[in-house]
């Protein structure tokens, strides 16, 4: 199955997120989970036509991981760490630790671009009823995505 189609498809899911975070400030199961399937079923497709799908599977699992401390420091929501699963399963190993540190780079920015211009909302951390300023990840994603996308584009092809 050809690369691009599986970038794209990752595209649509992280703009579907974005959608999903700007209007309810949460990204919601049902689009993990159907990104989830899609991601499968493209993996399953590719190991039937002998592709190696290592590079995916460590690809979700990097996703995961990658993003899981800044979940347990109340960085980032759980959908944004399940959000980078699904982009691990379509795009694979390289591309979601680029884009892991990318994002960071983006979040920050978006992040100090949202405080000065007042776009955050006041949000729960944690268990102990602290509240915070918080902002939508997925935009940060998006553009770290696009930003990702773009050098892969010019320079490793």
């Amino acid at each position: 199955m050809p690369y691009v189609i599986s970038v794209v498809i990752a595209l649509i899911f992280i703009i579907w997120s974005v959608r999903e975070d700007v209007k309810a400030f949460r990204i919601p199961n049902y689009l993990i989970i159907t990104g989830l399937i899609v991601g499968t079923g493209i993996l399953v497709i590719r190991g039937l036509t002998g592709e190696n799908i290592r590079d995916y599977i460590l690809g979700t699992l990097a996703g995961l991981a990658g993003m899981m401390l800044l979940y347990i420091i109340r960085a980032v929501g759980a959908g944004d760490v399940k959000l980078f699963a699904v982009i691990g399963i379509l795009t694979g190993l390289e591309f979601v630790v680029q884009l892991i540190v990318v994002s960071l780079i983006t979040g920050l920015l978006t992040g100090i671009v949202e405080l000065c211009f007042k776009k955050t909302s006041l949000v729960r951390v944690g268990s102990m009823g602290i509240q915070g300023h918080g902002f939508h990840y997925a935009v940060a994603v998006l553009i770290g995505y696009v930003v990702v996308l773009g050098y892969r584009v010019v320079v490793v092809l």
